[in-house]
């Protein structure tokens, strides 16, 4: 998944011995999502794992004043037969937006002999994110309305994140008139636009605007709605 691409790194940092026990793959799990990094051998009555977790939850293109929100790790499981003895740094922990944190797991493997993948579940609260399901975006102007081509979003975010989303102005105005001002409907807030309002279409390029919308505390699944005026 290139979401947890991202997120994790793609190599981890391990100790092994003579292989008693021998990982297959690993799959990490975070927000839904699955990423397998490689295996190895091991030995002894616990090991050690580095993970490397990099928040980049937020959008690369969102204004410095606009950036993502931290990252609160706060549970890490690993799947049996094996047994998580320890986690340094020790949990919960805030990943800051654009930071990474290297995080380091004791683990103890199973007491017989071993063959097979290993599962480790990074968590934050069930309450931290939410699910946000856009099936169309439409735009709204004096009375018409158009829908959005291809503006399907469906994605896991942290409550009240802040997302980009462009819009094409030509859906819906005419050359000449101005934009004063952009609204989007309930439970989303316009918080920003690049370029700033008031926009004129007075050539082809001033037709396209980029929204930086808040997203809701709440799973959502429904259409967003933007009102200009």
């Amino acid at each position: 998944m290139d979401f947890l691409r991202r997120i994790f790194g793609k190599e981890t940092e391990r100790t092994a011995k003579t292989p008693r026990i021998s990982i297959t793959s690993v799959n990490i799990k975070f927000m839904g999502n699955s990423h397998g990094i490689n295996g190895m051998d091991v030995d002894g009555d616990k090991f050690e794992m580095k993970i490397p977790f990099r928040n980049r939850m937020g959008s690369e293109h969102l204004p410095d004043n606009l950036r993502g929100p931290k990252v609160k790790i706060s549970k890490v499981t690993v799947a049996e037969p094996f047994k998580l003895l320890g986690i340094e740094p020790a949990l919960p922990v805030d990943v800051e937006y654009m930071s990474s944190v290297m995080f380091t797991l004791t683990i103890k493997p199973p007491e017989m002999k071993y063959e097979g993948p290993m599962e480790i579940n990074f968590g934050n609260e069930p309450a931290d994110t939410v699910n946000i399901n856009i099936k169309k975006v439409v735009l709204h102007y004096k009375g018409h309305s158009a829908d959005m081509d291809s503006s399907e979003i469906v994605t896991n975010m942290q409550k009240f994140q802040l997302f980009r989303q462009n819009i094409q102005l030509y859906q819906i105005i005419s050359l000449g008139d101005t934009v004063t001002h952009i609204e989007a409907g309930k439970p989303f807030e316009v918080v920003s636009t690049d370029p700033k309002l008031p926009i004129k279409a007075d050539r082809k390029d001033s037709y396209i605007i980029s929204l930086f919308i808040k997203g809701p505390d709440f799973s959502y699944a429904g259409n967003l709605d933007l009102m200009l005026e």
